[in-house]
């Protein structure tokens, strides 16, 4: 068994990009964000050998880990499959509930926007990012983020994809219609779909209500399609919105607060979160 120190070693010795290009596989990355030492882990294909790839960010629950986040999304072996590069970020701000978290309610504490903006430019700094396929995604509180992140970075990022926590941040303000595709049971336990007396003090709203917001927010009509995917799972779309944006929400009656898809728990397996998602964002890219 490696021991979680001789791990953080050898990652780090696999972080040392060869001739100015990053090593294919998973690697430990630090920087400095805010006066703050931060870290995350990239995954690059195994095909990479210098193009134009995707950069997709996939952000770990409250109180996780990257390493969790990995083995949640399987996003690895999809960026194998499809070539495109994975930044997997370490949280450090602590919440009303628990730490290693973000700040997705724009709460005094690291900046967690800016950390983004600074995670792209050391990944630029080895690999051949596609600047107009960023994504973010996230689990529960790194959904949230990538909800603020969606309204602030909405000239950064080409879609988002919240799992199991999209909310609609106070103040949203963004500069233009991003594509949103979201997933949530109805019997999340954690993260409410109907927001109650006992929600966690960061969860203000409900899913429907926020929903609602980003609709009007990317100007989508307020008539949706929706489709049956499976007993108990039911797509609705709006794909008349601003531009060429869209917003796709898989709403599951069983699943709790889990990845759909993941061996996490009592998970639905009749959809796979991580390969819709990146269905969907293959889509999409920012226009010039």
């Amino acid at each position: 068994m490696i021991r979680p120190y001789l791990l953080v070693v050898l990652l780090s010795i696999l972080s040392v990009p060869v001739s100015g290009q990053e090593n294919s596989g998973l690697s430990l990355r630090e920087l400095s964000s805010g006066g703050e030492p931060r870290s995350f882990l990239l995954y690059l294909p195994d095909s990479y050998s210098g193009e134009s790839i995707p950069l997709v960010f996939s952000f770990h629950g409250s109180g996780g880990i990257p390493q969790n986040q990995v083995t949640t999304t399987g996003f690895d072996t999809l960026a194998d499959q499809h070539g495109f590069a994975v930044v997997f970020p370490t949280g450090a701000f602590t919440n009303s509930v628990t730490a290693r978290s973000w700040n997705a309610n724009i709460d005094a504490g690291v900046d967690d926007v800016q950390f983004v903006r600074d995670m792209i430019e050391d990944v630029a700094e080895s690999v051949n990012i596609d600047r107009s396929r960023i994504y973010t995604s996230g689990f529960s509180g790194g959904a949230r983020m990538s909800s603020r992140l969606a309204c602030e970075l909405s000239d950064v990022l080409a879609a988002a994809a919240p799992v199991a926590g999209l909310q609609y941040p106070d103040g949203c303000t963004p500069s233009r219609a991003i594509p949103i595709i979201s997933f949530h049971a109805m019997d999340d336990g954690v993260n409410q779909y109907e927001v109650g007396e006992n929600s966690r003090p960061y969860w203000r709203m409900g899913v429907e209500t926020a929903l609602d917001k980003w609709r009007q927010a990317i100007d989508c009509a307020l008539a949706n399609n929706d489709e049956d995917i499976a007993p108990g799972i039911t797509m609705y779309a709006w794909n008349n919105c601003g531009d060429t944006a869209e917003i796709h929400f898989f709403v599951t009656e069983t699943g709790g607060h889990t990845w759909p898809g993941s061996s996490s728990g009592s998970a639905v397996q009749d959809i796979d979160a991580s390969a819709l998602i990146w269905e969907f964002f293959r889509r999409h890219r920012l226009e010039e």
